[in-house]
């Protein structure tokens, strides 16, 4: 079974120098842009300057290491431990994660409880396989990270049996491998048949939207009800009349490659440094009435947030929108990635 491709850093930059034999812990490293994310990378390569550990992020490399009993540390930026999920994922537990004590933000549904009575799909599991297996985190990056059946019946609103029952299909067709742990990760062929998901999903949100006048907050359930009616042809007709969008009304690019490439130069609202001017640049939140409290706080895509000042003992991120100073839960502004704004001088 081939393993999913290791991070990369900023850039695209991927790590691939060999490892050595020297008797120091091997170190994998958050690539985070985060000031958090950039003070672990140096840390890192500072510790490994004086010899005492030694980084990488070659898989087949720290595999055979942590096999020969070498130790194998993530260093992680933030509390949603990127790198130490990601060792997991291939079958590396690494021995220790060093994280600021930040905490996670919690999952969101896919399909709020009131609108989950269409019956689910197989594709509304490999979707649901996604969006848990890819989270996005405060640097904007998105990562391959392991899930659990129970994780899908949980954002889907279903029961652990059912789930386990269709993620076996799923594993049976060859779209997501489980390990040993009963952990699921989505196959490279998985991977590919979420991409066109995602894009049919993001053009009948367009559509939905515009067309039919629904809100952005309604928009994903609404998509997902039209979806079996249209195939790639008709899709393809839509996609031109709507004037060939290239992002979904979430702020998503259309194409979901570019998304997760383009989603590593962002962060989260909650990780905008003090005083900061930001640019809203898509809304990565499933939840309607989530997505209806960014609306009426004026965090819309597009939308430029000034003042921001991150206030986590209240729990709470303040900002200046169009319509004055709002503020939201912390949990909340991590599920909007941010551009910070140039300013002249």
């Amino acid at each position: 079974m081939r393993h999913p491709k290791p991070l990369r850093a900023r850039g695209g930059h991927r790590y691939t120098r060999r490892v050595s034999a020297r008797d120091v812990p091997l170190v994998v490293p958050c690539h985070g842009v985060t000031d958090e994310g950039v003070r672990v990378g140096d840390t890192a390569r500072e510790m490994e300057g004086r010899g005492l550990v030694e980084v990488a992020d070659d898989l087949a490399a720290i595999m055979a290491a942590a096999r020969a009993g070498r130790a194998v540390v993530a260093l992680d930026g933030c509390a949603a431990g990127c790198q130490a999920r990601w060792l997991d994922a291939q079958g590396v537990l690494a021995t220790g994660t060093a994280a600021p004590n930040r905490r996670p933000r919690p999952l969101s549904r896919v399909v709020p409880p009131a609108q989950a009575q269409r019956t689910n799909s197989l594709d509304d599991y490999l979707l649901a396989v996604d969006a848990l297996t890819a989270p996005v985190v405060e640097c904007g990056a998105v990562v391959d990270a392991p899930t659990l059946a129970a994780h899908v019946a949980q954002l889907l609103g279903v029961s652990r049996p059912a789930a386990g029952e269709m993620i076996g299909r799923l594993e049976k067709d060859g779209l997501v491998f489980r390990g040993g742990r009963k952990e699921v990760l989505l196959t490279p062929s998985g991977r590919r048949a979420t991409d066109v998901l995602l894009r049919r999903q993001r053009i009948l949100e367009r559509f939905v939207v515009e067309t039919l006048g629904y809100g952005v907050a309604d928009c994903y359930e609404e998509a997902r009800g039209l979806a079996p009616g249209f195939d790639e042809d008709a899709l393809e007709r839509l996609w031109l009349a709507l004037g060939r969008p290239d992002r979904c009304p979430h702020g998503r690019p259309i194409d979901a490659e570019e998304a997760r490439r383009t989603a590593r130069d962002l962060i989260a609202l909650s990780a905008a440094q003090p005083g900061a001017a930001v640019r809203v640049d898509r809304l990565e939140e499933g939840s309607r009435e989530r997505l209806q409290a960014l609306d009426d706080a004026g965090i819309r895509p597009g939308s430029v947030l000034t003042d921001v000042e991150v206030h986590p003992a209240a729990d709470l991120v303040s900002f200046t929108a169009d319509d004055g100073r709002e503020a939201i839960s912390v949990s909340l502004a991590g599920s909007v990635l941010v551009r910070q704004e140039r300013t002249g001088g």
